[in-house]
């Protein structure tokens, strides 16, 4: 009994302690998209109706249309529609090691430590990835990326960035 409240205590405390992390990430997120107008209004979109809604609906050639098609031909971009990811400067690589280790079965107790040491942005990420994609398309596409050199070194804001900023129009 004292185990399990020692353990919730510490989950909490380890939670509550990346929320202020995430309010600075998402204040960074906010100061960077009002910069980016058209960006903002289709990432907005994106988060209240979700990829594959906008890239069926919004008219073609617009920058909406070309955000959703990034993000979507993209395996990690679905972390787009997670408040502050497009600055978070955690590791892609770590997430996409993190995909490639989770078993084809839940995630037990013991595995909990080793995922909250990771922090609450990489359970969030998972989290999200997984309502995208069945876990085994998701660790297929975390090889290939891991395969290809693509993702090692940079983090998620910057991989994400990379994929809107080219549907900017000047």
């Amino acid at each position: 009994m004292i185990k399990q409240t020692f353990f919730a205590l510490l989950v909490t405390a380890a939670v509550t302690g990346c929320d202020a992390l995430q309010d600075s990430k998402a204040q960074l997120e906010q100061d960077y998209l009002s910069q980016h107008q058209q960006l903002q209004q289709a990432i907005t979109q994106i988060r209240e109706q979700g990829i594959a809604s906008v890239k069926a609906s919004a008219e073609t050639g617009s920058v909406a249309a070309c955000v959703a098609t990034q993000l979507d031909a993209d395996p990690m971009g679905a972390l787009a529609t997670v408040e502050g990811a497009l600055q978070d400067n955690a590791n892609l690589g770590d997430i996409l090691a993190a995909v490639e280790n989770l078993s084809t079965q839940e995630i037990s107790l013991d595995q909990l430590p080793e995922l909250i040491q990771q922090g609450a942005d990489t359970v969030r990420y998972l989290k999200t990835l997984l309502s995208e994609y069945d876990l085994s398309e998701l660790k297929q596409q975390a090889t290939d990326l891991l395969a290809t050199g693509e993702a090692k070194s940079e983090d998620v804001g910057a991989h994400l960035r990379t994929l809107i900023e080219s549907c900017q129009t000047k």
